[in-house]
């Protein structure tokens, strides 16, 4: 349901009976409803948000995934989209170039909780492949669309990248790659 019919409900229930226009029961659930709206992320080629953060890494041939990349919020945030990117610095061409098709990302709020899931039900535990989902995933090829609220005082978001093949030093398989996903956000 939007926002503007639940506004709309609630004014025409107050001109029918002035006193629901201070009832605090009403109130908490309109603002309840303010809270949870999902206007202003409407477009895919534009998400409203006047902030964008950015975490980086590199990912070395030899090396099968990254340590975790935390990233700390100065405040409660909705993350309204992300968009993944790749430079490829390794010109090996005997290994692959990779794309966000062969790197997985796990994405984590406070450490505990994930926002990907491999397969099954996203928990704590990440599903049963793991909570590693492709990069491209997060991604509608213009920035990934999401409307995550972050409610902490300083909400903390982590990201590990891995690739999406075996690999060992001593049997590399794709072109070093430096990673980066931005986050588009608003403050609560």
């Amino acid at each position: 349901m939007s926002l503007a019919y639940i506004a709309k409900r609630f004014v025409d229930r107050a001109f029918k009976n002035p006193a629901d226009a201070s009832d605090p029961t009403l109130l908490n659930q309109l603002l309840k409803a303010a809270d949870e709206a999902w206007e202003g992320i409407v477009a895919l080629h534009a998400p409203a948000s006047p902030m964008t953060w950015e975490v980086r890494t590199n990912l070395a041939s030899t090396a099968q995934r990254t340590n975790r990349i935390g990233f700390r919020y100065p405040r409660p945030v909705e993350i309204v989209g992300m968009l993944p990117t790749l430079v490829v610095y390794g010109t090996n061409g005997a290994l692959i170039t990779p794309s966000t098709d062969d790197l997985m990302v796990s994405i984590d709020t406070d450490n505990q909780n994930y926002l990907t899931s491999g397969e099954g039900v996203s928990s704590n535990a990440g599903g049963t492949a793991g909570p590693f989902v492709t990069l491209t995933a997060m991604s509608v090829q213009v920035p990934r669309i999401m409307g995550y609220k972050l409610r902490n005082p300083t909400p903390s978001i982590g990201f590990t990248f891995q690739w999406a093949q075996a690999v060992t030093a001593a049997a590399p398989v794709y072109n070093d790659v430096t990673i980066a996903l931005a986050m588009y956000a608003r403050y609560l």
